[in-house]
């Protein structure tokens, strides 16, 4: 017996949890998933999950990769990192957001995470959002400037500031308390990061135009 089969023989559906936003109809976005989360992104049509988390094995990213397999839903490891400065590239973005597109277009929908499903599922799920699964250069060609200018401030809205992904203040390096000297040395590392990475993702979506 599989142990995704012992594992259901157990679990009752509870349907999926809130934490799973459907950007819509071919896209949900959120945090690394349980496996009683994969069962239910299953069960809400999910076939395909992109993973964003970085290189290293926190999040135990074999068990995911396991029970996805036997469930049958594809798994991809996309991996990036804020705090080294590995950002996704415009191809990067263009290619994934066209892989949900597609997939949707097949009857198949994507779950888009990361640890918390905050900043880089938030700027990936933000360009899909923006583009729908069509090359960026194609959006703006094809639309006037006014309405790119709002459709790009109506998906940082909508992906960031509603959810206050980036809203993490810079706090006082004390030397005099070792612990918190690590704790907020570690927040200011990840508040630059994020920041960095925001400045990455609108250099991207705004290359089109003079702002």
């Amino acid at each position: 017996m599989k142990l995704i089969n012992l594992y259901q023989k157990f679990y009752t559906p509870k349907g999926l949890n809130k934490k799973y936003m459907a950007v819509d109809n071919y896209l949900f976005r959120g945090p690394h998933p349980k496996i009683s989360d994969l069962i239910e992104l299953k069960n809400s049509g999910v076939n395909q999950i992109y993973d964003f988390r970085h290189v290293s094995v926190r999040g135990f990213k074999f068990v995911e990769r396991y029970f996805c397999k036997e469930l049958g839903i594809k798994y991809i490891r996309f991996p990036f990192s804020h705090l080294t400065g590995r950002f996704p590239t415009q191809k990067e973005f263009d290619f994934i957001a066209n892989c949900v597109k597609v997939n949707g277009e097949n009857g198949g929908k994507t779950l888009f995470h990361c640890n918390s499903g905050s900043h880089r599922t938030a700027h990936m799920a933000a360009y899909y959002d923006l583009t729908k699964g069509e090359p960026i250069s194609k959006v703006f060609s094809n639309t006037n400037i006014i309405d790119y200018v709002q459709r790009v401030e109506d998906v940082v809205n909508k992906h960031f500031y509603q959810h206050k992904y980036f809203n993490r203040h810079y706090k006082s390096e004390n030397p005099w308390n070792p612990i918190m000297y690590f704790r907020n040395k570690f927040n200011n590392r990840v508040k630059t990061a994020t920041e960095k990475a925001q400045a990455s993702f609108l250099a991207i979506v705004t290359r089109y135009r003079n702002w």
